[in-house]
């Protein structure tokens, strides 16, 4: 995240703020020793430390990122907008596969390697692991199942965008959001030569300026 929070900070001058999740970014025993909860209770942390500072925030989220920004707007009505990447609406088939494993496996073995999906290239700078910390797939699949139960209540102005080239999540991610979102604004960004870290990807530059027309639209 940390190129297209640079892009935003220098093209409208605002405050960025990037945390690290809880587990993320370190190993994936201590993401398996994490839940959904842990994650978003962290996002809104920061979000109400935002919030008695600034007039106007935003949350954008990358992947299951994008599944809390939307989790948070529903529970801090206070946001100006949210831009959610990616999120893991529908899953590729051979994600979808695992994961309908996970329930039962995580019992079993603490990780599941991650598949290369021919045609994935590995992006300089970027950090992953390289399994599937299966206790931790299980929560998030916990909070999709919320975000997709509670979805029509959304009211925050929301950009959504979906890469066309995504390995891990369906294309048709972005239509289900599109058509459930019915009680917010919303906009629709496709990325057609993107892969699952658009950030990172050919259209950086592409995404990063549509969020900052979207944020520009909603700003006071």
């Amino acid at each position: 995240m940390y190129p297209l929070a640079m892009w935003l900070q220098e093209r409208l001058n605002c405050t960025v703020s990037g945390i690290l999740l809880p587990g993320h970014g370190s190993h994936p025993r201590f993401l398996n020793g994490t839940t959904w909860k842990d994650w978003f209770g962290t996002v809104q942390d920061e979000l109400e430390n935002l919030l008695s500072h600034y007039e106007q925030v935003y949350a954008v989220g990358l992947s299951m990122g994008g599944l809390l920004a939307i989790y948070a707007s529903l529970h801090c009505p206070q946001l100006k907008g949210i831009v959610s990447i990616n999120a893991p609406v529908i899953n590729r088939f051979w994600a979808a596969a695992g994961m309908v494993l996970a329930p039962a496996l995580q019992w079993v073995f603490p990780y599941f390697p991650k598949p290369k999906p021919a045609g994935r290239s590995e992006l300089p700078n970027r950090f992953d692991y390289s399994v599937y910390p299966l206790k931790a797939l299980c929560s998030m699949l916990e909070l999709r199942q919320l975000v997709k139960k509670e979805i029509s209540r959304l009211t925050t102005p929301v950009l959504v965008i979906q890469s066309q080239k995504d390995e891990s999540v369906d294309p048709r991610s972005l239509e289900w959001l599109a058509q459930r979102i019915v009680g917010a604004p919303q906009d629709t960004l496709w990325l057609e030569n993107s892969g699952h870290i658009a950030t990172m990807g050919p259209e950086r530059e592409l995404l990063a300026g549509k969020i900052v027309e979207f944020i520009l639209r909603y700003s006071n």
